[in-house]
């Protein structure tokens, strides 16, 4: 064999023991990626950031706290300071809890409650509106529950919009407002109904349905809850 042969195989051999390298390096590095992140959620690591939008917030502190034992101990899980319009959490969860996000400022209706278990979550704040960001089922039937009842809501909120504008421009008749009446009783009862049926279903999300909405529930449906 030539010596230009020999250098060829040499150079021939390196490449394809440099290739066999580098996609070595690669799935490794790949595999100790997926254990971090499956030994992350193992151990319960969360990450929340809450980010507020609009100057009508005014705060620059929050405290991260999630309801324990039976949904009747509260526990401190840290507290953060604004930082580029955010609060960022980080800690541990071994089960998925009820938790929120209490704000120190007079400017925001309520606290923000959500479910924390492991994983990220991002949340989007304003005066009357609220967006959250994640891949937690939990929390994305809850989102699911709400998008349905917010849609019944709707319904009954274009219902009495339309009976105000037939009342302005003196086009109401008996007729059409026992329609509306009926309608909106209609509407009412799919909102308690829904509103008891996820209730009773007996898990967390129940759980938050019940902080946010039992006040909305009638005396008849307040008897239609389990024990």
């Amino acid at each position: 064999m030539t010596r230009i042969a020999k250098k060829a195989l040499t150079l021939h051999v390196f490449l394809v023991m440099r290739r066999f390298f580098y996609s070595l390096f690669f799935i490794i590095g790949g595999l100790l990626l997926t254990c971090c992140q499956h030994r992350a959620e193992r151990d319960g690591a969360f990450e929340v950031t809450v980010t507020l939008h609009n100057g009508r917030v005014l705060t620059d502190s929050a405290t991260l706290v999630m309801i324990d034992d039976d949904y009747q101990l509260l526990r401190v899980l840290g507290g953060s300071r604004l930082q580029d319009s955010s609060f960022s959490f980080k800690g541990h969860t071994p089960v998925p809890r009820i938790a929120f996000v209490d704000f120190v400022t007079d400017s925001l209706p309520y606290q923000f409650y959500f479910i924390l278990e492991p994983g990220k979550f991002e949340i989007n704040l304003e005066p009357g509106h609220w967006l959250i960001k994640t891949t937690s089922p939990k929390n994305l039937a809850f989102l699911s529950f709400l998008d349905k009842y917010q849609r019944v809501e709707r319904q009954r909120q274009a219902l009495w919009e339309r009976y105000r504008k037939m009342a302005a421009d003196s086009t109401l008749t008996w007729d059409k407002e026992r329609e509306v009446v009926r309608s909106d009783s209609l509407l009412q009862d799919s909102l308690q109904r829904i509103t008891v049926d996820r209730i009773n279903q007996g898990d967390l999300v129940s759980l938050l349905v019940k902080q946010r909405l039992l006040h909305t529930l009638t005396h008849e449906s307040l008897n239609q809850l389990k024990e």
